[in-house]
């Protein structure tokens, strides 16, 4: 899945305070805060509040302006208007207040339930709203004084989701939609969120705000597709563990949000690559068969992970020979890749491949060499050998091996199994579990090395394992920052 990027807000737009003495300068937009005496009046304590240099005074011109815009709403015949002023008032409140963001309603002057709070946000959203609700020729004229505070709490929810502070990360975003709910950006950031808590439920329902809420809008373009293709990602995943129905149900859900993504983002490698699983899955072998050439005719314009995942759908879609050509054309960019040499090791089993078995087993073992299906393949590599040898001595020879490296297989201890190698940023997360098939209690130190294309070792870390009990497992996770990292190793334990 893509890695999820995050544009910073702080650039957004902000509202200078004073009169905002020529509305009809921004386009059609023309909202009349003169008339009827009402507006004249509260616009007169908007603006000397933006302008007193006396501190105290501030707060009397604003609670005055509420005043009279709130004590008697229904005698006041211009609610476009009316709503303009409290917006700009509310937008002061805030100003003045940083950080503040709920008030008592009679400090703020309202003359009505003095006792109870207002919410300073919702304020700003629902005067926003209704003025463009009377007015759509004025969006552009309020979009500012939305985005002047959503700003700054969308920032503070985007340094706290950085700062692996999830909690303090959803307490903002959910704030910022209080401001402007109809911005999927706060949205984009809780599907993240929610899916390092592993609420996936929630995640997926954030990333269907996300998509909904952009609209046709360019600003978000970006976010959407984003949450398309990891929408997608997560139906396909859904669709792989379900059966019948449900797995239909998900694997159509997954082809229409990658066609719609190829749609706006033509041959996307990644998408391209999505869509072919989902092809795959779904028994349509002509779309898979089109879509696989594509990628065999130009490898270099794809990367190593891009083929390699090519490689694995078109190798489970029974197209074998597409499935070698997109994992070798794979390993001359990155050619120590455990996942692609185990999937490409199978696929020449199943070929009775023995003459490019060998070295991709031998590969395959150099990584990872307490991982216990390997060893099996290693094994079936010498059944191959020696089901083709003629020679009686020879066919022996490769019939022991056969069997000793079943036994090894058995004897393995512990058991490695590495579930994940992914990047992040400059980073590398290698996570697994481990099983002591021994008689006593073991501790152990994997000695992990990350590599780069070439093979070189990029960075190295020492885990610790263990103890673990007789019988028993556990997991492992280990995060290095590795910017050239593209594969792990590490030496066999014992």
């Amino acid at each position: 899945m893509k890695a999820f990027t995050w544009a910073r807000a702080g650039a957004l737009a902000t509202l200078l305070g004073g009169d905002a003495s020529s509305l009809a300068a921004q386009g059609a937009c023309e909202i009349n805060d003169r008339s009827p005496f009402q507006l004249a009046s509260a616009k007169q304590y908007v603006s000397m509040a933006a302008n007193s240099r006396k501190d105290d005074e501030i707060p009397r011109h604003l609670a005055n302006s509420i005043r009279v815009l709130t004590e008697s709403p229904e005698k006041i015949k211009n609610e476009a208007g009316r709503q303009y002023l409290l917006l700009r008032t509310y937008r002061q409140y805030l100003e003045r207040n940083e950080g503040t963001y709920v008030m008592n309603r009679g400090t703020m002057g309202f003359t009505t339930n003095k006792e109870g709070s207002h919410n300073l946000l919702l304020a700003v959203d629902s005067a926003a709203s209704a003025v463009e609700t009377l007015m759509p020729e004025c969006k552009a004229t309020v979009r500012p004084f939305r985005q002047r505070f959503f700003g700054d709490i969308l920032n503070k929810a985007i340094e706290a989701m950085n700062a692996d502070k999830d909690d303090s990360a959803s307490y903002y975003a959910n704030m910022s939609l209080l401001v402007a709910g109809a911005d999927p950006r706060p949205w984009n950031l809780l599907s993240s969120v929610y899916q390092k808590q592993n609420k996936m439920d929630s995640a997926m329902m954030a990333m269907e705000k996300v998509i909904t809420l952009s609209g046709s809008d360019t600003l978000y373009a970006r976010v959407k597709q984003q949450s398309r293709y990891n929408l997608a990602v997560i139906n396909l995943q859904r669709a792989e563990a379900a059966s019948g129905a449900e797995k239909e149900t998900e694997i159509t859900k997954a082809r229409g949000l990658l066609e719609a993504y190829l749609k706006d983002t033509p041959g996307d490698a990644n998408a391209s690559q999505a869509l072919g699983r989902a092809l795959r899955l779904s028994g349509d072998t002509t779309a898979v068969a089109n879509m696989f050439a594509d990628m065999v005719k130009a490898p270099e314009t794809f990367t190593a992970d891009q083929l390699f995942e090519a490689g694995s759908n078109a190798a489970a879609g029974g197209r074998s020979g597409d499935a070698l050509a997109l994992f070798e054309a794979g390993f001359k960019k990155n050619p120590n890749h455990r996942f692609a040499l185990y999937n490409y090791a199978t696929t020449l089993f199943d070929l009775k491949d023995a003459t490019r078995m060998g070295p991709a087993v031998q590969a395959l073992m150099a990584v990872d060499p307490n991982f216990e299906r390997g060893w099996r393949l290693v094994a079936g590599y010498w059944q191959l050998k020696a089901r083709g040898e003629t020679d009686a001595a020879k066919k022996r020879t490769h019939n022991d091996s056969t069997l000793f490296y079943l036994e090894k297989q058995s004897k393995t201890n512990p058991k490695i199994d590495v579930t994940l190698a992914a990047r992040s940023g400059t980073s590398s997360q290698v996570q697994g579990s481990v099983v002591n098939d021994g008689q006593a209690a073991g501790s152990w130190t994997m000695k992990l090395e990350l590599l780069d294309e070439t093979g070189a070792v990029v960075a190295s870390k020492d885990v610790a394992i263990g103890p673990v009990e007789p019988g028993s497992g556990t997991t492992f996770s280990v995060k290095i920052e590795a910017p050239k990292a593209v594969a792990f190793r590490y030496a066999p334990i014992k």
